[in-house]
């Protein structure tokens, strides 16, 4: 099973996502306020799991093995924080990532534009 078309979509996203919070800023953090607020946990720790581990496995088709797969366990240990760790714990983190400032946002949102860039480039 060859996983580069999870790769190429992974790269188009992280594009996507980081071009947003550059181009975007207000509406991004509104958004994550909302996402903050409202959002199942369990749903979205789950989901993000299941992508750190498709991203691990994927890892093995890239030019950067290791990059890709260091990166794929720290999100399966972020969607598993978000699955098991007390929900009101979770919430305080989530909350206080969103106090950045616009700038600082941006700046993700760039590392996320790079990251995705270089994704591409190694597949």
């Amino acid at each position: 099973m060859e996983m580069v078309w999870f790769l190429f979509i992974v790269s188009v996203l992280w594009i996507a996502i980081g071009s947003a919070m550059v181009l975007h800023t207000q509406k991004v953090k509104g958004f994550l306020q909302w996402f903050a607020e409202e959002a199942n946990l369990k749903v979205w720790g789950g989901s993000i799991a299941v992508f750190g581990v498709l991203l691990t496995i994927a890892s093995f088709w890239s030019g950067v093995v290791w990059f890709l797969f260091l990166l794929g366990i720290l999100i399966v240990g972020k969607g598993v924080f978000f699955l098991v760790g007390n929900e009101q714990t979770v919430r305080a983190l989530i909350t206080t990532w969103l106090g950045i400032s616009e700038m600082g946002l941006r700046l993700w949102g760039l590392i996320f534009v790079v990251t995705g860039a270089a994704i591409f480039a190694w597949i």
